[in-house]
């Protein structure tokens, strides 16, 4: 990542070339842009306004696109199919694990509903600060809330977790509900993973040396530790928790909505080889 490296992203609509140089003036720090637009701006239709509508907007991308080139800034346009969230969600994944660590600005006085909804809820798991010029002005702050999930997700012992839950999610073809799986599963496939800043001696109960596919942990796993991350994903509204239906006293777990976008943004295979190793494992043993 560049130093200080600032992504800018804005909801395309017909006020950018206004917007745009207003916000460099609250945000000289800006490194690039990316103007995101719904794909019907791009489309003819039978309705001459609405039409005219769009011609200005991509009037306006361009006018975007122009300043960024004088300032000799980086400038993207993505575009937004329907369904609009989950399209939203790939491009602004693509963007982060592009530009790890670096400070995200959105400006959503342009576009549509739809857009601007889905980006001004993803702003938060960016770490995204919001500006919107409401009257048609200059482009002013909008307030989130305070996001806690990016450190809860540095924990490499959470992203194997939800990496677990995720694999079994994509095991089970035809299901739409994210499947549960029983504690004993879910212990058995994080322990080979584990990673501890310090080490102890194997106590009684702790798994013999029967490592799967040669893999061994750099240190041993309890249970009582094991129970603290699963509390910890719990209480971050990560993972579910509950008693298993066959067996009362066996508890399941299964990734929450939350979970799997945290995943997505903040657990990348291509920089965490645990996560790429455990996504790819076909070895899962019974869930029950």
């Amino acid at each position: 990542m560049p130093p200080d490296e600032h992504i800018h992203i804005i909801s395309a609509g017909e006020n950018i070339p206004i917007a745009y140089p207003a916000i460099f003036r609250m945000l000289p720090s800006i490194t690039s842009t990316y103007v995101i637009a719904d794909s019907d701006v791009y489309d003819l239709t039978p309705n001459a306004e609405i039409d005219r509508k769009h011609l200005a907007t991509r009037k306006a991308v361009d006018a975007a696109k122009e300043i960024s080139a004088s300032l000799s800034i980086p400038f993207s346009r993505e575009t937004v199919f329907s369904p609009v969230y989950p399209s939203v969600l790939t491009i602004l994944t693509k963007i982060y694990r592009g530009h790890p660590g670096a400070r995200f600005t959105f400006d959503l006085s342009g576009g549509s509903k739809e857009l601007c909804l889905a980006l001004f809820a993803f702003a938060p798991w960016l770490g995204g600060e919001v500006y919107a010029a409401f009257e048609g002005k200059t482009p002013r702050s909008v307030p989130l809330p305070d996001q806690p999930v990016r450190d809860v997700m540095e924990n490499p012992n959470y992203q194997t977790i939800l990496a677990v839950l995720i694999r079994k999610n994509k095991a089970v073809k035809g299901v739409s509900d994210m499947p549960w799986v029983t504690r004993p599963y879910l212990y058995s496939q994080v322990w080979p993973y584990y990673t501890r800043s310090r080490t102890r001696k194997p106590k009684p109960g702790d798994p013999v040396a029967n490592y799967h596919k040669g893999r061994k942990p750099a240190q041993n796993l309890s249970q009582a530790t094991f129970s603290s991350f699963t509390v910890s994903l719990r209480r971050a509204g990560l993972m579910e928790e509950r008693l298993d239906e066959k067996n009362r006293k066996e508890k399941v777990y299964r990734v929450t909505e939350k979970g799997d976008m945290a995943f997505r943004f903040y657990a990348d295979p291509a920089t965490s080889s645990n996560v790429k190793m455990v996504l790819e494992d076909q070895y899962s043993g019974p869930m029950h």
